[in-house]
């Protein structure tokens, strides 16, 4: 399990909490957008766990960079549709909002919201990742090429 991945999904759930309060300018005060927030952030903690522990269980021979993020992104966005649908419902059966369905059409908004930022941030965290590779190489051939200059007897070029 990617620990990593983990924290990064309660960063991002907390980053989701700031814009979910911008999106909903004006409404509560600030208890109520330090709790969302902080739910926010569990949310997304919990979301990085669903994820990662799901992604392990994957077979070894779909351990290809692209497939693996497509696979990851899509648990992520799976697991994070199901809990935001079961916080609609719960909110739906609470009376939370002013829609006159108790607030569940309140919520669509937000699911919508959050569902982008989270394909955005997988799509973002792979482009990333095919960067930091492309730099590795690069970097990983001009130390080869270093390396083979000295064998060579050359002088190391001065950049």
């Amino acid at each position: 399990m990617n620990f990593r991945n983990v924290v990064n999904s309660f960063f991002l759930g907390l980053g989701i909490g700031v814009v979910v309060i911008l999106a909903n300018a004006g409404t509560g005060g600030p208890g109520l957008w330090a709790l969302t927030v902080l739910a926010s952030g569990g949310i997304g903690l919990l979301v990085g766990l669903v994820t990662e522990w799901l992604t392990s269980l994957l077979p070894i021979r779909l351990a290809r960079p692209r497939t693996y993020f497509l696979l990851n992104g899509l648990v992520a966005l799976v697991t994070t549709a199901a809990i935001m649908l079961g916080l609609a419902g719960l909110a739906a059966g609470t009376g939370v909002g002013s829609g006159p369905q108790g607030g569940a059409r309140d919520w669509w908004p937000v699911v919508g919201l959050v569902l982008a930022i989270v394909v955005v941030a997988n799509v973002a965290d792979y482009l990333v990742f095919r960067w930091t590779r492309a730099r590795l190489r690069t970097v990983q051939a001009s130390l080869g090429q270093a390396s083979l200059e000295q064998e060579a007897g050359e002088p190391p070029d001065a950049d």
